[in-house]
């Protein structure tokens, strides 16, 4: 809540807010749903919250080892229904829906006339495996906007971070940026063989070169060629002003097919770094996993 608080405060008027309800064992009910947006709404000081999305799948189950499962994802659908109908909320979504689990949200707000909004997952140039790709295909056919977090993995696709940065650092974190950007193996990366992303990387830098544009620039338009909303961080003056240079122009057939080619010669996909994966979520006693069937 501290985020929502401190953006309360702060954030500019005109600009959209879009926020989370997080599925955990002691949040089971369409009420706890609805109470979380009423909660959001108050901490961010707005009466009506733009977009309202269900965080990921009802995959913490901590006593599934012993056969005991109880999966709430329609009872959450419910409280998303319920915010909509309040006109608590402008729009809804969820984040984190392989495209089976997307066309069945989709199917029950629709019974109750509510449209499905947006899908959120990671996706970028070297994240499309795995069933990210898919999942913005299959979001298309059914009229879903996808919104893409880690669009620059995690900086690995700006062109900036250098070996030396991270090497000597003992956190998992660094050790697996380490890992894409050199090759290695362990941790949350994988596998990975000598020179990493590099190969990509420098795709990004030569398009972006002959555009006057950086290698950050031209991974997030590729993003916004494929139909998809790039959802990138900035701590910085200068990071924002970086983003909006993806803003106003596209890349041609010619050089998305060449970002592509070397995105798909790389033996990996980048699946996140340290506790930050995409496609798990740390909840104390491990990871508990998610799909993108």
């Amino acid at each position: 809540g501290d985020c929502e608080s401190n953006l309360g405060a702060h954030w500019g008027s005109g600009a959209k807010i879009a926020t989370k309800f997080t599925p955990t064992p002691w949040r089971r009910s369409a009420k706890d749903v609805v109470d979380a947006a009423m909660a959001s709404a108050e901490r961010l000081q707005v009466q009506q919250l733009d977009l309202y999305q269900v965080h990921m799948p009802d995959i913490i189950q901590p006593f599934s080892a012993f056969g005991v499962e109880d999966v709430k994802d329609e009872a959450y659908w419910n409280g998303l229904i319920e915010c909509y109908k309040r006109g608590l909320v402008k729009n809804v979504g969820v984040s984190n829906y392989g495209p089976t689990l997307l066309a069945r949200a989709q199917e029950h707000l629709g019974k109750q006339g509510v449209p499905l909004a947006s899908n959120q997952i990671a996706y970028n140039l070297i994240t499309r495996r795995e069933g990210s790709q898919a999942t913005v295909d299959a979001a298309k056919k059914m009229g879903i906007a996808t919104l893409a977090y880690y669009p620059l993995a995690m900086g690995l696709l700006t062109g900036k971070l250098s070996p030396d940065r991270f090497r000597g650092n003992t956190d998992l974190r660094s050790r697996d940026l380490l890992r894409y950007l050199e090759g290695g193996s362990g941790g949350t990366a994988g596998s990975i063989p000598a020179g990493g992303v590099q190969p990509v990387v420098r795709a990004l830098e030569k398009v972006g070169a002959a555009r006057g544009k950086s290698a950050a620039q031209v991974a997030l338009n590729w993003i916004i060629t494929k139909g998809v909303v790039p959802i990138p961080g900035a701590k910085s003056t200068q990071q924002v002003d970086d983003n909006l240079g993806a803003l106003g122009w596209r890349l041609s057939e010619e050089e998305v097919a060449a970002l592509e080619a070397a995105a798909d010669a790389l033996p990996f996909d980048f699946r996140g770094s340290g506790f930050q994966t995409t496609d798990s979520k740390f909840v104390g006693y491990g990871f508990e996993k998610w799909r993108l069937d």
